[in-house]
């Protein structure tokens, strides 16, 4: 088994694990996660991936001198390798650092944590520490954070901007996807571009797809009463023709 000795030092002995408090947010907010959790899963696990999708799990993190290991919930977390089984945390020595994070901002922890670069209280400097590829957040109005999308990614000596491409999508390099604002949601482009659906839209394409093969089966059972007719019509003559012989 391979073992990711990674573990925290003092620097971050301050640093809070996620509580309720913390992690549940506002409809808005939880709406945001399930959308990105859904599309995410139709990338990865629908597509036979051995991706972890992680909604608000906990990852479990060392620390140095057999302290208490730091348990932060990200709202979304991506694993490239350890496939979506079921299970209830993440255990960073084991199973070593995802290659995406993502936080869903929220009034009570945006500034302080989750885009503070300036304190190791701060949830970049820890998501560095560990090894995470792709660190996102996402703001559905813009208002907390003052834009929609703020992002860092591991570069030669730590994080760096993520900046979007020229089509306004943040590509990730490590999973070969790419996340766009739209509205109040970050959509999730798939590994052909392909825009990936949520659930609502799923739901349309579902009824879209049930309307048209009630309209296929109403066609077909017209037809099937028109050859039935035909085929009356043609007995009907069939048997005039066999009396007119007969005559």
């Amino acid at each position: 088994m391979t073992v990711h000795p990674v573990a925290l030092g003092p620097e971050f002995d301050l640093l809070p694990d996620d509580t309720e408090e913390t992690l549940v947010g506002t409809s808005l907010h939880q709406g945001a996660i399930t959308a990105l959790y859904t599309s995410l899963t139709l990338c990865g696990p629908r597509r036979g991936l051995p991706w972890f999708v992680g909604n608000q799990i906990k990852v479990v993190v060392q620390r140095r001198d057999n302290k208490a290991p730091y348990m932060p919930y990200p709202d979304i977390l991506v694993h490239p390798t350890i496939t979506n089984a079921s299970r209830t945390s993440l255990v960073l020595a084991a199973d070593g650092p995802p290659a995406l994070v993502i936080e869903v901002a929220s009034l009570a922890t945006a500034r302080e944590n989750d885009i503070n670069l300036l304190s190791p209280t701060g949830k970049p400097a820890v998501y560095e520490a560990i090894g995470v590829g792709e660190y996102l957040v996402f703001d559905p109005t813009g208002d907390i954070i003052g834009t929609q999308v703020w992002a860092r990614r591991a570069g030669p000596g730590g994080f760096v901007p993520w900046e979007p491409e020229a089509d306004g999508r943040w590509v990730s390099t490590a999973l070969g996807i790419a996340f766009e604002p739209r509205g109040v949601l970050l959509r999730v482009y798939d590994q052909d571009g392909r825009l990936v659906p949520i659930t609502e839209e799923l739901a349309d394409l579902v009824d879209d797809r049930d309307r048209r093969l009630a309209d296929r089966d109403r066609l077909l059972a017209e037809q099937e009463r028109q050859l039935a007719e035909r085929d009356r019509r043609l007995a009907a003559l069939e048997e005039e023709l066999r009396q007119l012989r007969g005559q």
